[in-house]
């Protein structure tokens, strides 16, 4: 599992993982390329996504969307059990339809800014027998397993969405989070300005804050800077951009750089990999 934290994204159009350790040390904030469910089935952790804290209960479901910053603070004392999906953002992309999004659930946990779903048993439980037949499925690898699997993902897939679309503890019962507001404010306006030019001096006079003050709470809240941050994120918009089909030198401009030298620069940093490289080797995803 580790390599798939590093590498940033998938090969596979998705992998699952069912695990129970007791996890030593703190792990880093970080984030994917890809989305990420976790069922969490025991233990004690709080899971922080884009400076929202989360206590953990057994049967919530987290939802993680690429490039989002998140990372568990687990109490090694208990064994922490959890299923995992990570997901290809590309491979989604394949069954959206006009009646069917299957990534309305990272949207819409962004959007509400409530990221754990805990529902009543009820509500979850065929998602959640749906999950442990894909993790057997994947175990097993039986005759025209590959295909079982397939249709085990997009069904959970489908279930998270209907519960999601329909409302079902959505808002209504999803856990509150600890967070700071202005940080969360700040993060807000951020992710919606990336095409345009943002400064530390202009988030703190906007938001009223000394700039040393914002740069300190926001590097504890997040465990970013504010400069890597927003390059992080317009790296992300830029890779979705680039998947799209947009030029490099339009997705340059689109991802608020003022010229092209720089945002390949950035680039370059970011992925390792020019923006015509980085194309050729996740287009395949899509198809």
């Amino acid at each position: 599992m580790e390599n798939y934290e590093k590498a940033g994204y998938l090969k596979e159009p998705f992998r699952v993982f069912h695990l129970r350790d007791n996890v030593s040390g703190e792990m880093s904030l970080h984030y994917h390329d890809f989305d990420k469910i976790i069922v969490f089935w025991g233990g004690k952790v709080n899971y922080m996504i884009e400076g929202c804290y989360y206590e953990l209960k057994p049967g919530d479901i987290v939802l993680v969307g690429h490039g989002q910053i998140h990372r568990p603070v687990i109490d090694n004392q208990v064994p922490y059990e959890r299923s995992i999906l990570y997901i290809s953002t590309e491979y989604l992309r394949r069954y959206l339809t006009q009646e069917y999004d299957p990534s309305l659930c990272f949207a819409r946990a962004a959007s509400e800014k409530s990221y754990v779903l805990r529902l009543p048993e009820a509500v979850r439980a065929e998602a959640e027998r749906t999950l442990l037949r894909l993790e057997r499925c994947s175990a097993g690898k039986q005759y025209g397993y590959e295909l079982e699997m397939q249709l085990l993902f997009l069904t959970f897939m489908l279930e998270i969405n209907r519960i999601v679309e329909g409302g079902r503890g959505f808002r209504e019962i999803s856990p509150e989070a600890v967070f700071n507001q202005k940080i969360v404010e700040i993060l807000n306006y951020i992710g919606e300005h990336l095409t345009g030019e943002i400064s530390v001096d202009g988030l703190a006079d906007r938001f009223y804050v000394s700039k040393y003050h914002l740069m300190r709470t926001f590097k504890k809240e997040t465990g970013y800077t504010i400069h890597r941050y927003i390059t992080e994120k317009r790296m992300i918009l830029a890779k979705e951009k680039l998947l799209s089909g947009s030029p490099a030198v339009k997705v340059s401009e689109e991802c608020g750089y003022s010229d092209y030298s720089t945002f390949l620069r950035a680039f370059s940093q970011n992925t390792g990999m020019t923006p015509s490289e980085f194309v050729t080797q996740r287009r395949p995803l899509l198809k």
